[in-house]
């Protein structure tokens, strides 16, 4: 592999992930990863050291994957084999999703997947058409929101999203 193409992963997708950690409590909160897909963010928030996360994704061999990578560095994560619409467990505070779906769709499933708790928040890694998702999801629901820059993608953004309720 080329030193670019490495840089390139290094900067790109983790440190991408794992800049969420600014925003997460690693011993009180309970992070659920939907559509997970190789582990980013979720199995990276777990190595950097967030003390509950369970990551959801379909796609069995992902799947053995993930559970090889959890395997491998002795971590407490939980994956689950699913779709989010699918879980049984609903009790995680904050959702992450990196490439997974738009804003009005992780606003769905956000709150499905939080509904047993009180005041859950998401923390979603969007492109450069975040402004036009917010203005889509804003049909449908409800919610406070904030935006960070990434510090790893010039176009990149955080959205923060809390007190979510349907329209």
């Amino acid at each position: 592999m080329h030193e670019k193409s490495k840089d390139d992963i290094i900067q790109r997708h983790i440190l991408d992930s794992l800049q969420l950690v600014d925003y997460i409590n690693k011993d009180s909160d309970r992070v659920i990863d939907i559509g997970t897909g190789a582990g980013l963010p979720g199995m990276l928030l777990a190595i950097e050291g967030v003390s509950s996360v369970r990551l959801i994704e379909p796609t069995q061999k992902k799947v053995v994957f993930l559970n090889h990578i959890k395997n491998l560095y002795s971590l407490n994560v939980t994956i689950i084999n699913s779709t989010w619409e699918k879980i049984a467990e609903c009790n995680s505070n904050v959702v992450v999703s990196r490439a997974f779906s738009s804003l009005n769709n992780l606003l769905e499933a956000m709150g499905y997947v939080s509904r047993e708790t009180n005041s859950p928040r998401g923390l979603f890694l969007k492109g450069e058409k975040l402004e036009i998702e917010i203005l889509e999801a804003k049909k449908n629901w409800n919610f406070s929101y904030e935006i960070y820059q990434s510090k790893t993608h010039e176009k990149g953004k955080i959205i923060k999203v809390w007190s979510v309720e349907k329209k």
